[in-house]
């Protein structure tokens, strides 16, 4: 599997902000998952503070740490061309790398921002961590 650098990927994605409702849907899930138990987190050498994260999602990315599985994700949102009535579609991208390696494999592609941000849940559930939905 071809593998990049965090650097590579933001060269080459063609990156449009997160929207508000993005932002709430992501903080709305980590709550869920921190009741679950799991721990997922803004990476802190990507987004050392919380204004720093809502900065990489103005830009279209963040990136998660879960060192309960010992990854770290990045999730860009990139440019998917203009709808039938000129509104911006969305394509959003999951890159997975070992905790603390900056060496990213693309995961998938998909163009809802809710499933992609859930599918890290199928890695969690795979590891026994988590049981049911979150």
């Amino acid at each position: 599997m071809q593998s990049c650098t965090f650097d590579e990927i933001m060269r080459t994605a063609n990156l449009v902000p997160f929207d508000v409702e993005h932002t709430r849907s992501l903080i709305t899930l980590l709550k869920k998952q921190h009741e679950k138990g799991l721990i997922v987190r803004f990476h802190p050498k990507y987004a050392p503070t919380a204004a720093a994260a809502l900065d990489g999602m103005t830009n279209g990315y963040f990136v998660l740490n879960c060192p309960q599985i010992s990854s770290d994700f990045v999730f860009t949102c990139e440019n998917g061309g203009k709808g039938l009535f000129g509104g911006q579609k969305r394509i959003y991208k999951v890159f997975l790398a070992d905790a603390g390696e900056d060496d990213f494999s693309a995961v998938s592609s998909f163009k809802s921002f809710t499933i992609a941000i859930t599918s890290i849940n199928n890695i969690f559930r795979h590891a026994g961590l988590l049981v049911g939905t979150v």
